[in-house]
């Protein structure tokens, strides 16, 4: 049975704390500390009334920590997010040990706070991630043949995501672009090829990281993406004076092309270089995917249509391509002045 007493701890300066300690068959199994006393009982009680109406019931209160259920997680996992390890590892840090049912929107909200100063796009993916994991959980707890006692309902559900302005568009300037350039072929290597290919071809990060040489095909000048962010493979164009950097780097067989120097079978992290190019080149307010924007502003400001540009960056759909809508039509507009103001005599 769940009994629970109440400690008093004094704190280096001076003040009181009362700390409940949940027990049972003598044997101390969660504590939580209350700046008031009546709040440190509150809670107490309220944890072995839970305890009694679980037993009553016939449910076994939850003994799954976050840790386990995310092990879980990424062994049942097969999405292709590239990033979602990292994420994963994230929140295990934060609530690692923390039991599952003690995970509530609110702990959850103060987790996030680190992220606020970030990009909405950030925070959001945090979150989604998190939820996924908890959405785990309510499939575990629905299936009959597991004992264990995951979670009935998904805390994350009540945590709003950020809004996120989608058409807000950062490229370089015309003065920017050399400059990074410049920047990036003094640290020289496979990050200068890395840069000009982001710069060039509009491939994501990830499509980058886990490029092979046997993806290239040196006589069209293409890379075949087979493992692409919507699921569908396709062959995106790399213009010639991309190429003769490439064939400076090349090998035959199956390697990725920016290995870590650690483990071949992983890509290299560039983040150091990446910040040190943008600081030599005075760039502020400039992400690695800011270069797959500015591949699709330059072929806009060239004139290209959106369905040609929304091809080159692999979108399934012209929605993803209507921010970049105002450099096309302003293009436009520069077309059809120049041209009126030779033909037209007033």
């Amino acid at each position: 049975m769940l009994n629970f007493h109440i400690i008093k701890v004094i704190l280096k300066n001076g003040e009181a704390r009362y700390r409940t300690i949940l027990t049972k068959s003598g044997k101390g199994i969660k504590t939580k500390t209350f700046r008031r006393k009546q709040d440190a009982r509150t809670w107490g009680s309220r944890a072995v009334l839970d305890s009694q109406e679980y037993e009553a019931k016939g449910i076994k209160p939850c003994t799954i920590l976050f840790s386990r259920l995310a092990d879980e997680y990424m062994q049942w996992w097969t999405g292709k997010d590239h990033d979602r390890v990292r994420l994963v590892l994230w929140w295990q840090k934060i609530l690692g040990k923390t039991l599952l049912s003690d995970i509530s929107p609110e702990l959850i909200r103060d987790a996030l706070k680190q992220k606020k100063s970030l990009a909405p796009a950030t925070y959001n993916k945090h979150l989604a991630v998190l939820s996924a994991i908890l959405d785990y959980a309510t499939l575990q707890q629905e299936d009959d043949t597991i004992l264990d006692q995951y979670i009935n309902e998904n805390p994350c559900k009540h945590v709003r995501s950020l809004k996120v302005n989608n058409k807000i568009v950062r490229y370089l300037s015309d003065e920017e672009k050399p400059r990074l350039l410049k920047a990036a072929k003094a640290i020289g290597g496979k990050f200068y090829l890395k840069v000009l290919m982001g710069l060039t071809t509009g491939m994501r990060k990830g499509e980058l990281d886990w490029l092979r040489w046997n993806d290239i095909d040196f006589e069209k000048g293409l890379a075949m993406l087979a493992d692409t962010k919507n699921g569908t493979p396709r062959h995106t164009p790399i213009p010639g004076v991309i190429m003769d950097e490439l064939k400076k780097h090349r090998e035959v067989g199956s390697n990725l092309l920016f290995p870590s120097t650690l483990d071949p079978d992983q890509p290299f992290d560039f983040r150091k270089k990446w910040i040190k190019s943008l600081k030599m080149a005075n760039i502020e307010n400039f992400r690695w995917h800011d270069l797959r924007h500015d591949t699709a502003s330059t072929l806009a400001r060239d004139g290209r249509t959106l369905k040609e540009i929304a091809e080159i960056l692999g979108h399934k759909s012209l929605t993803s391509t209507d921010r970049y809508t105002h450099l096309s039509t302003e293009h436009k507009s520069s077309v059809l002045n120049e041209t009126m103001e030779r033909f037209t005599p007033l």
